[in-house]
């Protein structure tokens, strides 16, 4: 596929501010090292872009949808006046946390099959200093606008179709700036610019992560594996409205590879352990819940809630002064000597 149009803008932040400044922008040309550098980043942004999106529908339902409309608009006619709507539009959404940054529009198309694919990429500003002999010396100065210094470091999204009217309404995301990959992608990046979600939404993953947990928690090997998917259903719900992916998740708490394929062949697709999402906690415990009983005598009883019951026995002995009995069966598989002050 061969790069048709790029251009490029400056965009400061202008979230909040009743007069933003300008984003000042411009054409580039088809050649030169810049051109070769974008070139390659326009090729990797199919391998790179690795998170699902979609365009969310208005809130009335209808199949409409600003951003898309704007990057249709580009598609149709890649000059300066449509690429600044999306220029100011990310504008509008920029805090000075992520400060000033350039935005990259690339515009490709396959004269074969007429498939069209377009990128959005944004590299933050940094600083640098820059030193240049002169005839009497030396000339030091301080840039604040330095960008690419590191240019593995960027936000993008990709979308690609043959169709204006009927395609373009999802793509795939990356945030490159994240120190790691399971930490939530920017809002402001997907959601707020975009105008975008997770191409799984929040509920239908949580329900599908809880279901592969619990089929998991029932049909494990061993009781030592049966113990680790216990103890993620309780500490996956520290991550309650974070983007997640059910194999970062498994990588973050380090499971095992068994406890890791136990969980992969409870869901319909492999795929899915990649797939990212915003856990929802109520969602997630309402399919795969555990429960917890901390007892005065600082004993604390857990297990799944759907079988909690049945792996403790509980008699009251003074229900007015809360005092239960519980009994339980089982063999020891483990037992730990936890190191006090």
């Amino acid at each position: 596929m061969d790069i048709v149009s790029q251009c490029s803008f400056l965009v400061p932040p202008g979230k909040n501010l009743e007069n933003p400044p300008a984003t000042q922008g411009t054409i580039l040309p088809l050649q030169g090292n810049l051109y070769r550098m974008l070139s390659d980043l326009f090729r990797r942004s199919d391998r790179e872009c690795d998170i699902p999106i979609r365009f969310v529908r208005a809130e009335n339902g209808s199949q409409q949808n600003m951003v898309r409309t704007m990057l249709i608009d580009y598609i149709a006619d890649p000059d300066l006046p449509c690429g600044r709507a999306l220029a100011n539009r990310l504008r509008d959404f920029t805090t000075n946390r992520p400060g000033l940054g350039l935005l990259f529009l690339i515009l490709g198309r396959d004269s074969g099959t007429g498939e069209r694919k377009v990128a959005l990429c944004r590299f933050p500003a940094d600083v640098g200093i820059l030193a240049e002999p002169e005839e009497d010396g030396l000339k030091v100065e301080f840039i604040e606008r330095i960008f690419m210094k590191n240019p593995q470091k960027y936000k993008a999204a990709v979308y690609r179709g043959t169709s204006l009217e009927g395609r373009f309404w999802s793509g795939y995301a990356v945030d490159r700036q994240l120190n790691s990959p399971d930490r939530q992608i920017a809002d402001y990046w997907i959601h707020d610019f975009l105008a975008s979600d997770f191409y799984t939404t929040s509920k239908a993953g949580s329900k599908m992560f809880a279901f592969a947990v619990r089929v998991a928690t029932k049909t494990a090997s061993s009781v030592e594996i049966q113990q680790e998917l216990i103890n993620l259903r309780v500490t996956a719900r520290r991550f309650a409205g974070q983007a997640i992916s059910i194999d970062g998740l498994v990588n973050t708490l380090r499971l095992s590879e068994e406890a890791r394929l136990a969980i992969a062949s409870a869901l319909r697709n492999e795929n899915l352990m990649r797939d990212q999402f915003i856990l929802d906690d109520e969602e997630f415990a309402r399919y795969a819940a555990c429960t917890s009983v901390k007892l005065d005598t600082g004993g604390v009883m857990t297990a799944p809630s759907d079988s909690f019951d049945d792996v403790f026995k509980r008699q009251a002995i003074d229900e007015d002064s809360h005092l239960y009995e519980f009994v339980a069966e089982g063999t020891i598989v483990e037992e730990t000597l936890r190191g006090g002050r």
